[in-house]
């Protein structure tokens, strides 16, 4: 008499394991986007910046429709405050956005990549100038070893890295200022693309007017450019979604592919040179990463334990 082998009941992920492949989702896209402009180096960076926020604005509204949050984007448009804000941060990243584009498309993807490696760094920074808040001694050490690998990163270009600075602290701005309202990250980002979207289509009109604009002169323009608004939002849409489900300090260590993949996409893909300096310095900001994401981990688990 055989006996029939049962198989093993499957077993279904739980919330966390599926923030955390929501987020790598996201950071995937972001990671991704640099490979995606430099298909599009033909095309400036402002009409690449105008179309993510053109683009991203029905994936947004569909989102939002969805989630059933439109009562949440009338109290932000409707509070002064919050709308102040909203528009300061719309500017912001419309700004982050642009040069990003250019940097890949003038060879310096590589300085663009340390800009989003020391960003978490430079949100420490900001919480105590701004928020009372102190370091610890890891973070002491992580921002020490960061100030070096700035310096070491002048010295191997000859000039200081503000490429990379400009695109950490606008972001850090950016992020900090999104924090002091109680706006929900997709109707936020919903208000920001819509407070942009018609000074960016005035743009767009004069780029044409110009003859200088290349959406609707040939099909995989077009499909491109709007493709950059789409990855914009779904790179959002996944994270957004993970972060409600992860701990803070799995977010912070998963928040490194990005920079991770761009860093891989300027050295092996685009080619950029890598000098021995320039190496050391990288090497130090991983290892500045490192001990403050240890550290973030161990005062997580501390405060769970103690919970």
């Amino acid at each position: 008499m055989t006996v029939a082998h049962q198989k093993p009941a499957s077993r279904s992920l739980s919330s966390a394991e599926i923030g955390v492949l929501l987020a790598i989702g996201a950071h995937l896209v972001w990671g991704g986007m640099a490979v995606y402009f430099g298909q599009i180096r033909y095309i400036s960076p402002v009409e690449i910046a105008v179309n993510r926020g053109v683009w991203a604005l029905p994936i947004a509204a569909a989102v939002v429709w969805y989630m059933g949050q439109w009562g949440d984007v009338w109290r932000a448009v409707k509070n002064p405050r919050h709308l102040a804000i909203l528009t300061l941060t719309a500017g912001l990243i419309v700004f982050n956005w642009g040069f990003y584009v250019w940097s890949i498309q003038a060879g310096r993807t590589l300085e663009s990549s340390l800009g989003y490696f020391i960003n978490p760094l430079l949100n420490v920074v900001m919480g105590y100038l701004f928020l009372g808040e102190r370091f610890t001694m890891p973070q002491k050490v992580a921002l020490a070893l960061a100030t070096i690998a700035v310096l070491i990163q002048t010295w191997a270009l000859g000039h200081v890295p503000w490429l990379g600075l400009m695109l950490a602290s606008t972001f850090c701005l950016y992020g900090f200022l999104r924090k002091t309202i109680p706006v929900g990250p997709t109707q936020g980002f919903f208000v920001e693309t819509a407070i942009v979207t018609p000074p960016l289509l005035i743009a767009e009109w004069y780029l044409m007017s110009k003859g200088q604009a290349h959406f609707g002169t040939d099909a995989f323009s077009t499909l491109m450019l709007m493709g950059c608004g789409a990855m914009t939002a779904a790179a959002l849409i996944l994270f957004t979604a993970s972060i409600r489900r992860i701990r803070y300090s799995t977010a912070g260590i998963l928040q490194y592919i990005s920079p991770s993949l761009v860093f891989l996409t300027a050295v092996f893909i685009f080619h950029e040179p890598m000098s021995t300096l320039k190496l050391v310095s990288f090497i130090i900001i991983w290892t500045a990463l490192a001990i403050f994401s240890a550290a973030a981990i161990r005062d997580d688990w501390q405060r769970r334990k103690a919970a």
